[in-house]
């Protein structure tokens, strides 16, 4: 030992070596059995858009299987096949290929670019059970038949995407029985090479994931991707030019990012975080809403379909450059507005609804 402490010290490596010397020998000295880099563990909010491309700047999911467990999906499925068109058209989509949307899909992911009518890119995610490649392209096939269109189908990264000639730059992927994903704008290829990148990535390939994006990602996770609906949006510079231009929104013209969080357990608890560039402007959109919460309290309309008296579960705070704005509803509240909503739908559909311009 004093041998080595000489040797140091007469090399001048000092201390730094020792520490050095000692890390080595207690670790072996070299990967005797192989070196490995230690798995990267995303968070929940990473893993949500891990398959989106880096310029996913909007992302908005819904955990239907959540919601199917809470009380107000009585009222809501009933809401979605109150049109007998629309519940035959289900009803052929389950005969034909086995699955029944309405029972069957578990979550939606949609995910957009910046300028999405621009550049016409658009992701979605949808997670289901029994999913059948087979039967349910065949029904597709099926269907654009009809108009004279045919499918496709191309090989990428370890997938086969599924197109219509009409319409090839928008296509879809299913990943085993229970994830079908689909891409416009380029986006169906990329989203196929990002969700086989940890398991056998493409040659080559180069497609950067919207997990990179570490200001969307603190959305996501401010928004808590446990929720039953949850988004996150990075607001785009066209959008705020437009809200501008609107004397309506003054304040909205200057967020900047948003935040949304939807539980529906029991009841219904919401929460919107708005990120606008002062605080000053943040305190100007509380006053804004809590002036249109007012206005919404004295409408003709609200006061027709009875909602005034859920408007006192809406209220805004604001926290820094932050205003957040929070709704809650009792079990009772939300299933009566439902059956509201539906009483309201079934007008519209007949025609005009009372109290109500006929193009509303």
């Amino acid at each position: 030992m004093a041998s080595r402490r000489r040797l140091a010290r007469s090399s001048g490596l000092g201390a730094a070596a020792v520490v050095a010397a000692v890390w080595l020998a207690t670790s072996g000295g070299a990967c005797r059995g192989g070196c490995s880099r230690p798995a990267v563990v995303q968070s929940p909010a990473a893993r949500a858009v891990a398959w989106f491309p880096a310029e996913a700047r909007i992302v908005l999911s819904i955990d239907f299987a959540r919601l199917r467990a809470a009380p107000l999906w009585a009222a809501l499925g009933a809401l979605a096949t109150a049109d007998p068109a629309d519940q035959q058209k289900i009803e052929e989509l389950a005969r034909r290929t086995g699955f029944d949307p309405l029972k069957q899909v578990d979550s939606l992911t949609v995910a957009f670019p910046e300028e999405a009518r621009a550049q016409g890119g658009m992701g979605v995610i949808l997670r289901a059970r029994g999913l059948d490649e087979s039967r349910l392209i065949a029904y597709v096939r099926d269907q654009v038949a009809g108009q004279g269109d045919d499918v496709f189908s191309i090989r990428r990264a370890g997938r086969t995407l599924w197109a219509t000639k009409r319409e090839p730059t928008t296509a879809g992927f299913f990943v085993g029985d229970s994830v079908l994903v689909i891409g416009t704008g380029g986006w169906a290829e990329k989203m196929a090479e990002l969700s086989t990148k940890d398991a056998a990535p493409a040659p080559n390939a180069v497609v950067a994931s919207a997990s990179t994006n570490g200001p969307l990602v603190h959305l996501v996770e401010r928004a808590d991707p446990a929720r039953a609906v949850w988004g996150a949006a990075i607001v785009p510079a066209a959008t705020r030019a437009a809200l501008a231009a609107d004397p309506k929104v003054p304040a909205a013209a200057s967020i900047n990012r948003m935040a949304l969080g939807i539980e529906a357990a029991a009841g219904i608890d919401a929460r919107l975080i708005a990120d606008l560039a002062t605080k000053a402007e943040a305190e100007e959109m509380e006053r804004q809403v809590g002036a249109a919460l007012l206005a919404a309290k004295r409408s003709p309309q609200v006061m027709l379909l009875g909602l005034a008296p859920y408007l006192d579960g809406v209220a805004a705070h604001v926290s820094g450059v932050s205003c957040e704005v929070t709704v809650h509803l009792s079990p009772q509240q939300t299933t009566d507005a439902i059956e509201r909503l539906r009483a309201f739908v079934t007008l519209a559909r007949q025609g005009a609804i009372p109290g109500f311009p006929r193009a509303f």
